[in-house]
């Protein structure tokens, strides 16, 4: 009798230790996704005004807290769709590494600056930098927005979220390439404020707890 007694015991400690895990896991990827998103535009602001340090701190910041936030939106489709939640998270960190890589090239650009690079060889740099590493970067940074796309569908497939949640992140996601790959600032901008909201209001879930979802099968 003891030793079921010592069982039961252990076995509502571990659940109990399991749900905080998780709730803390809620309130971390609620506090990323909400500062990530929020670093997104400033970053975007001095990369264009000519401040490249802090575009790739605040740059480098954001893909690094987006990385425990977009693994808690992942964790949300974990019940109702499983494959898709091991997809996501996939992406998720391949996408943030990639992001973060860009971020780190302004920080290496903005010190060859300050360090009186000549121009002739910066330009030989970029040139090389622009034919050779940019687009092995490329491959792995374009898996951020479809890491979003997959979260997109994933929501709205699942309904873990409201549709408008979905369908602004899938917005969000189609501006994403069209004003980085173009440099286009106007829609880089865009695509952040609309990829704020969704991020937001999931980020303020998270903080306010997240019921979990699980999949009841239709009745015969």
């Amino acid at each position: 009798m003891q030793i079921d007694e010592v069982r039961r015991h252990e076995g509502r400690f571990a659940m109990e230790g399991t749900a905080l895990a998780e709730r803390l896991q809620e309130k971390v990827a609620g506090v990323c996704l909400i500062a990530g998103a929020l670093l997104l535009a400033p970053a975007t602001q001095f990369e264009y005004s000519g401040g490249l340090f802090w575009a790739g701190v605040f740059g480098l910041v954001s893909h690094i807290l987006f990385v425990p936030g977009l693994l808690g939106i992942a964790r949300l489709l974990r019940q109702p769709s499983p494959r898709l939640s091991v997809v996501a998270g996939l992406l998720v960190a391949a996408g943030c590494v990639g992001g973060a890589s860009f971020q780190v090239a302004m920080l290496h650009e903005w010190a060859a600056l300050m360090a009186g690079t000549p121009e002739s060889m910066m330009a030989a740099i970029m040139e090389v930098t622009e034919g050779r590493v940019f687009p092995v970067l490329v491959i792995f940074g374009i898996q951020f927005p479809i890491a979003l796309l997959t979260l997109s569908v994933g929501l709205f497939r699942t309904s873990t979220a409201p549709t408008w949640v979905a369908a602004l992140l899938g917005i969000a996601v189609i501006l994403w390439p069209i004003g980085h790959i173009g440099s286009i600032q106007l829609v880089q901008h865009l695509a952040e404020v609309i990829l704020l909201v969704p991020l937001v209001w999931l980020g303020l879930r998270f903080l306010r707890g997240v019921p979990q979802v699980v999949a009841v099968p239709a009745s015969t």
